[in-house]
C-alpha cells in the first residue's frame, strides 16, 4: 500500500513545537484564517489527544501544495503526513473515496533512455506533446502508463496495491531518467526508484534546454508546479533562483523561496469543492504588484486556471523555446 512508501527518515510529527511558521505560506490559512484547517492546527490537535475523526475536515481542506513544508524548522514532511492521514480517514469511512481511475495495464518494455510521464492533460494535446518531446531531445519517449491511478491514490487517500505499484515502476527501471508532470507522483518516484535513476519534474527537464531558458522574458510571470518544488525545496530553489536571475522574470515564490499554488491542480478543485480556496483570489494575489505581460506555466491545470481568470496570454513552458 502507498502508506508503506512514505519517507521513513522524516522527522516524527510529534516533534512539532507549535511555532506556527508553516501557516505563513499556507493558502488555506490565508483565505480562511482558521488554524484548525492548517497542518500546524491538526498536528497540534493530534498531539493534544484529538481523535483522527476530529481532523477529517482539516485533512480534506489541505490542497497538498506542500508550501508549509520548507518552512518547518523541525524538518517534518508535512505533505507526506497529510497524505497518510487521509488514507487512514478513507479506510475508516470518514472521508469520501473517489473510486478507482485505473484501467487494465499491461507492463511494457520502454525502449527509451528518457521516459516521460505526461499525465492525461498533456497526453491529450498532441501538438504540445510533440513540442515537449522535441525539447527533451533524443532518447525521450512517453510511457504508456502514466500512473494516474497512483497519483489519485496519493492525493485522495485511496488504497492501491503493492502489485500495482510494482507493475508501474518495473518498466521505468530500464531508463536512465524519468520525467514526471505530476508533482506528487514525482515525489513518490524519487523515494521508490534507485538513486542511479534520475527522477526530474517536467519543469526541471525542460529548463535544461538552453532554448527554453532563452525564451523566457523579464515581463513573464513563471508559474512553478508547487508539489514537486516544495517537497524538494533545497535542490529546486537553487535551480529556479538561477533561472529567475538569468531571465529576470517574476515567479510564484515568496521571500523564503516557497512556491505558492493557484490551487487548480488540487483534488478539491477537480471535484468542485470550491469552498476550500478561491482559485481566482489566489491568482489575484500572485499577480498583485507584478507588471507581467505573459503567464508561463509548467502544469496544464494552472494553464486552464490562468486562461479563465486573467486576460493575459498564457503559454506552456515548452512553447517559449526560441527557434
Amino acid at each position: 500500500m502507498i502508506s508503506k512508501l512514505y519517507d521513513k527518515a522524516s522527522t516524527d510529527p510529534s516533534q512539532c513545537n507549535g511555532c506556527g511558521v508553516c501557516m505563513l505560506s499556507c493558502p488555506v490559512w490565508r483565505q480562511h484564517h482558521t488554524k484548525g484547517l492548517t497542518y500546524c492546527g491538526r498536528n497540534r490537535a493530534s498531539i493534544g489527544g484529538a481523535a483522527e475523526e476530529e481532523l477529517a475536515s482539516s485533512a480534506q481542506a489541505c490542497i497538498l501544495c506542500g508550501s508549509c513544508e520548507p518552512l518547518c524548522p523541525m524538518g517534518i514532511r508535512t505533505q507526506q503526513i497529510t497524505m497518510a492521514l487521509r488514507q487512514r480517514l478513507v479506510q475508516q469511512g470518514l472521508l469520501p473515496n473517489p473510486g478507482s481511475k485505473s484501467g487494465s495495464f499491461t507492463p511494457e518494455t520502454i525502449a527509451a533512455s528518457r521516459v516521460l510521464l505526461p499525465g492525461r492533460a498533456l497526453r491529450s494535446d498532441a501538438k504540445l506533446m510533440a513540442s515537449v518531446l522535441l525539447l527533451l531531445g533524443q532518447g525521450a519517449a512517453c510511457s504508456p502508463d502514466d500512473g494516474e491511478d497512483i497519483a489519485l491514490a496519493l492525493e485522495s487517500g485511496r488504497e492501491i496495491s503493492d502489485t500495482r505499484v510494482k507493475e508501474f515502476t518495473e518498466p521505468l527501471l530500464r531508463a536512465a531518467e524519468v520525467i514526471v508532470s505530476d508533482g506528487l507522483l514525482h515525489n513518490l518516484l524519487r523515494s521508490l526508484l534507485p538513486p542511479s535513476l534520475a527522477v526530474r519534474s517536467l519543469g526541471q527537464a525542460l529548463l535544461a534546454n538552453p532554448k527554453v531558458r532563452a525564451g523566457l522574458k523579464p515581463t513573464d510571470f513563471y508559474m512553478i508546479e508547487t508539489r514537486a518544488y516544495n517537497a524538494n525545496h533545497r535542490d529546486f530553489a537553487v535551480l529556479y533562483g538561477a533561472v529567475r536571475r538569468g531571465a529576470g522574470c517574476f515567479m510564484n515564490l515568496d521571500l523564503h523561496r516557497v512556491a505558492t499554488p493557484t490551487g487548480a491542480a488540487s483534488l478539491q478543485h477537480r471535484e468542485g469543492l470550491t469552498e476550500t480556496i478561491s482559485i481566482e483570489a489566489q491568482m489575484t494575489w500572485l499577480l498583485e504588484g507584478r507588471n507581467a505581460e505573459r503567464i508561463v506555466v509548467e502544469h496544464l491545470d494552472d494553464y486552464a486556471a490562468f486562461a479563465k481568470y486573467t486576460r493575459l496570454p498564457v503559454v506552456h513552458l515548452a512553447e517559449v523555446a526560441t527557434p
